[in-house]
Protein backbone atom coordinates (compact mmCIF):
# COMPACT_ATOMS: atom_id res chain seq x y z
CA UNK A 1 0.00 0.00 0.00
CA UNK A 2 1.67 3.23 1.15
CA UNK A 3 4.57 3.84 -1.24
CA UNK A 4 5.46 0.17 -1.79
CA UNK A 5 6.43 -0.71 -5.33
CA UNK A 6 5.22 -3.82 -7.07
CA UNK A 7 8.02 -6.19 -7.91
CA UNK A 8 5.99 -8.24 -10.35
CA UNK A 9 4.10 -7.64 -13.55
CA UNK A 10 0.43 -8.55 -13.53
CA UNK A 11 -0.36 -11.63 -15.60
CA UNK A 12 -2.26 -11.05 -18.81
CA UNK A 13 -3.63 -13.71 -21.06
CA UNK A 14 -2.26 -13.72 -24.61
CA UNK A 15 -4.53 -12.04 -27.09
CA UNK A 16 -5.70 -13.97 -30.12
CA UNK A 17 -4.19 -13.16 -33.49
CA UNK A 18 -5.52 -9.93 -34.90
CA UNK A 19 -5.65 -9.36 -38.64
CA UNK A 20 -3.59 -6.42 -39.92
CA UNK A 21 -5.32 -3.07 -39.71
CA UNK A 22 -4.01 -1.88 -43.06
CA UNK A 23 -4.94 -4.10 -46.04
CA UNK A 24 -1.48 -4.04 -47.66
CA UNK A 25 0.41 -4.73 -44.43
CA UNK A 26 0.18 -8.52 -44.64
CA UNK A 27 1.24 -8.37 -48.28
CA UNK A 28 4.33 -6.29 -47.47
CA UNK A 29 5.33 -8.39 -44.48
CA UNK A 30 5.07 -11.76 -46.22
CA UNK A 31 8.47 -13.20 -47.12
CA UNK A 32 6.93 -15.05 -50.05
CA UNK A 33 5.40 -11.91 -51.51
CA UNK A 34 8.63 -9.97 -50.99
CA UNK A 35 10.53 -12.68 -52.85
CA UNK A 36 8.04 -12.66 -55.72
CA UNK A 37 8.10 -8.87 -56.05
CA UNK A 38 11.91 -8.75 -55.82
CA UNK A 39 12.22 -11.53 -58.37
CA UNK A 40 9.90 -9.77 -60.82
CA UNK A 41 11.67 -6.43 -60.38
CA UNK A 42 15.10 -8.08 -60.64
CA UNK A 43 14.05 -10.02 -63.73
CA UNK A 44 12.69 -6.88 -65.39
CA UNK A 45 15.86 -4.95 -64.57
CA UNK A 46 17.91 -7.83 -65.96
CA UNK A 47 15.97 -7.81 -69.22
CA UNK A 48 16.63 -4.10 -69.63
CA UNK A 49 20.29 -4.38 -68.63
CA UNK A 50 20.80 -7.25 -71.04
CA UNK A 51 19.36 -5.23 -73.90
CA UNK A 52 21.43 -2.16 -73.03
CA UNK A 53 24.73 -3.94 -72.38
CA UNK A 54 24.67 -6.43 -75.25
CA UNK A 55 25.90 -3.99 -77.91
CA UNK A 56 28.78 -2.97 -75.64
CA UNK A 57 29.96 -6.56 -75.22
CA UNK A 58 29.09 -8.03 -78.58
CA UNK A 59 31.48 -9.77 -80.95
CA UNK A 60 28.93 -9.76 -83.77
CA UNK A 61 30.39 -6.73 -85.53
CA UNK A 62 33.51 -8.64 -86.56
CA UNK A 63 31.56 -11.80 -87.43
CA UNK A 64 28.83 -10.18 -89.52
CA UNK A 65 30.47 -7.24 -91.29
CA UNK A 66 30.35 -9.05 -94.64
CA UNK A 67 26.64 -10.02 -94.30
CA UNK A 68 23.70 -7.96 -95.58
CA UNK A 69 22.18 -5.43 -93.17
CA UNK A 70 19.00 -7.48 -92.68
CA UNK A 71 20.99 -10.53 -91.52
CA UNK A 72 23.17 -8.36 -89.26
CA UNK A 73 20.03 -6.94 -87.62
CA UNK A 74 18.50 -10.40 -87.23
CA UNK A 75 21.60 -11.77 -85.51
CA UNK A 76 21.93 -8.67 -83.33
CA UNK A 77 18.34 -8.92 -82.13
CA UNK A 78 18.78 -12.65 -81.49
CA UNK A 79 21.91 -12.05 -79.40
CA UNK A 80 20.21 -9.19 -77.54
CA UNK A 81 17.28 -11.46 -76.69
CA UNK A 82 19.60 -14.21 -75.52
CA UNK A 83 21.63 -11.85 -73.31
CA UNK A 84 18.47 -10.21 -71.94
CA UNK A 85 17.01 -13.58 -70.94
CA UNK A 86 20.27 -14.56 -69.28
CA UNK A 87 20.55 -11.30 -67.32
CA UNK A 88 16.86 -11.46 -66.45
CA UNK A 89 17.05 -14.99 -65.05
CA UNK A 90 20.19 -14.24 -63.06
CA UNK A 91 18.88 -11.04 -61.47
CA UNK A 92 15.49 -12.67 -60.83
CA UNK A 93 17.15 -15.44 -58.83
CA UNK A 94 19.52 -13.08 -56.99
CA UNK A 95 16.69 -10.69 -56.09
CA UNK A 96 14.35 -13.41 -54.90
CA UNK A 97 16.96 -15.32 -52.88
CA UNK A 98 18.31 -12.16 -51.24
CA UNK A 99 14.85 -10.85 -50.43
CA UNK A 100 13.61 -14.08 -48.87
CA UNK A 101 16.83 -14.67 -46.93
CA UNK A 102 16.85 -11.11 -45.56
CA UNK A 103 13.18 -11.47 -44.61
CA UNK A 104 13.77 -14.80 -42.85
CA UNK A 105 16.74 -13.34 -40.96
CA UNK A 106 14.64 -10.36 -39.86
CA UNK A 107 11.77 -12.57 -38.72
CA UNK A 108 14.05 -14.97 -36.85
CA UNK A 109 16.04 -12.18 -35.13
CA UNK A 110 12.96 -10.13 -34.37
CA UNK A 111 14.81 -6.93 -35.23
CA UNK A 112 14.85 -4.59 -38.17
CA UNK A 113 18.39 -3.28 -38.62
CA UNK A 114 21.32 -3.30 -41.04
CA UNK A 115 22.57 -6.69 -39.85
CA UNK A 116 19.59 -8.34 -41.52
CA UNK A 117 20.84 -7.33 -44.97
CA UNK A 118 24.40 -8.38 -44.12
CA UNK A 119 23.32 -11.81 -42.87
CA UNK A 120 20.85 -12.07 -45.77
CA UNK A 121 23.66 -11.25 -48.19
CA UNK A 122 25.83 -13.93 -46.64
CA UNK A 123 23.05 -16.50 -46.99
CA UNK A 124 22.44 -15.42 -50.59
CA UNK A 125 26.11 -15.73 -51.54
CA UNK A 126 26.35 -19.13 -49.91
CA UNK A 127 23.18 -20.45 -51.54
CA UNK A 128 24.11 -19.20 -55.01
CA UNK A 129 27.59 -20.75 -54.77
CA UNK A 130 26.41 -24.04 -53.24
CA UNK A 131 27.11 -26.03 -56.40
CA UNK A 132 30.78 -25.01 -56.43
CA UNK A 133 31.68 -26.32 -52.97
CA UNK A 134 32.26 -25.02 -49.46
CA UNK A 135 35.16 -22.70 -50.30
CA UNK A 136 33.11 -20.97 -53.00
CA UNK A 137 30.20 -20.73 -50.58
CA UNK A 138 32.45 -18.95 -48.07
CA UNK A 139 33.70 -16.53 -50.70
CA UNK A 140 30.14 -15.94 -51.95
CA UNK A 141 28.96 -15.35 -48.40
CA UNK A 142 31.73 -12.83 -47.72
CA UNK A 143 31.25 -11.09 -51.07
CA UNK A 144 27.49 -10.66 -50.84
CA UNK A 145 27.70 -9.66 -47.15
CA UNK A 146 30.34 -7.02 -47.95
CA UNK A 147 28.27 -5.73 -50.87
CA UNK A 148 25.17 -5.50 -48.66
CA UNK A 149 27.15 -3.65 -45.98
CA UNK A 150 28.52 -1.25 -48.61
CA UNK A 151 25.04 -0.56 -50.00
CA UNK A 152 23.75 0.20 -46.49
CA UNK A 153 26.82 2.33 -45.67
CA UNK A 154 26.36 4.39 -48.83
CA UNK A 155 22.76 5.07 -47.85
CA UNK A 156 21.02 2.96 -50.49
CA UNK A 157 19.62 0.55 -47.91
CA UNK A 158 16.47 1.23 -45.95
CA UNK A 159 18.20 2.15 -42.68
CA UNK A 160 19.94 5.33 -41.54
Amino acid sequence: CCGARRLYMPFTFPTPWQPPVEPGQAFRESCTMQAIVSGVVGGGAGLVLGAVLTPLNSQLQQETEHLPLREQMRRGVREMGSQSRSWGKNLLVIGAVFSVSECFVEKSRGRSDRWNSIFGGCLTGGVLAAGAGPQAMGVGCAGFAAFSAAIDALGFGHFD
